[in-house]
């Protein structure tokens, strides 16, 4: 069990879109008494979706249990963690919101072990009734998902990349939490390295927060704060890690033959799960890669920002 945040919808900033959507089945479900629907949350990663996960929990009144898809092997422990789950909120005397993080890991026998309860209310093969529950899953690839299982998640919400003006915001809002004045500008270039996502401007807030620590002096962020950072971390002009960037140096040197996964990520030298889950998701987002039934292979597009920013 985690510590659910006292905090609902209206503190996370952007998701209008979704919001709008949440609020009307919390509001259905408050006025029937009806148990929330079960719910996908899908995206990339670091858009917010365990964030969101609570924030709905929390205007629900919901009692908030989280788990990791990866840390639950077998039928046996995703039954345990359930039934203790619904325990601890009927202690509470409250419904469970029972919220599985990249859900994607959860292998085939724990998903199946889910297909009775969230139907019956109850574990199969047990008489005992579970306290009222939903099933609420985060991922950042549903195609892994059973068939059956991903049938009773009724809601089949996907996050976008948000828009700069909200990043912006979040960005004003980390810097004034670890108490920093910034130059005219400095947001904007943040906000510009992002991609979109809030996760990754969160870690450039912090990492730019280091700069200013490291060099001394006024604790102000500086342009040449944030010059200087992306400069360290080899971060590219709109945002890509180095690794990112040598992903799509690889696609380039292999002159439009599609390259599998195993490849590119030979190629780099980093793990095969890093790239699907962590490298290729922005670049297929921004449409700079293309995955095809013989590989991946770079787009127009992706080609023209290596040509662009002199990273071919």
């Amino acid at each position: 069990m985690i510590e659910q945040l006292e905090k609902g919808l209206n503190s996370l900033i952007g998701l209008n879109d979704i919001k709008k959507v949440v609020y009307r089945d919390i509001r259905a479900s408050i006025a029937t008494g009806e148990q929330f629907p079960h719910t996908l949350l899908g995206g990339n990663g670091g858009l917010g979706k365990s964030s969101l996960s609570s924030a709905i929990s929390y205007e629900l009144g919901y009692h908030y249990e989280m788990i990791e898809g990866a840390m639950v092997k077998t039928r046996n422990i995703l039954q345990q963690k359930l039934t203790d789950a619904s325990n601890t909120a009927r202690y509470y005397n409250k419904k469970l919101f029972f919220f599985v993080d990249e859900v994607h890991r959860l292998l085939q026998e724990p998903q199946e072990a889910l297909y009775y309860p969230m139907v019956n209310g109850q574990i199969a093969g047990s008489n005992t009734k579970l306290q009222p529950f939903t099933v609420c899953v985060a991922t950042t690839n549903s195609n892994l998902l059973l068939g059956p299982f991903l049938s009773r998640l009724q809601n089949k919400w996907y996050l976008d990349r948000y828009r700069k003006e909200d990043i912006c915001r979040m960005v004003i809002k980390w810097l004034g939490d670890v108490s920093l004045d910034y130059e005219v500008g400095c947001i904007n270039i943040i906000a510009n390295r992002s991609l979109g996502i809030p996760r990754t401007a969160y870690n450039l807030v912090k990492k730019i927060r280091n700069e200013v620590l490291s060099r001394g002096g006024i604790k102000k962020v500086l342009v040449s704060d944030c010059t200087n950072t992306f400069s360290l971390e080899s971060i590219d002009p709109i945002g890509l890690t180095k690794d990112q960037v040598s992903y799509l140096q690889a696609l380039h040197k292999a002159g439009g033959t599609p390259k599998g996964v195993g490849g590119l990520a030979g190629a780099i030298d980093r793990d095969i799960l890093i790239v699907s889950e962590s490298i290729e998701p922005i670049l297929l987002s921004l449409k700079f890669i293309d995955r095809t039934a013989r590989g991946r292979v770079l787009t127009e597009k992706g080609y023209k920002h290596l040509a662009e920013t002199n990273q071919c």
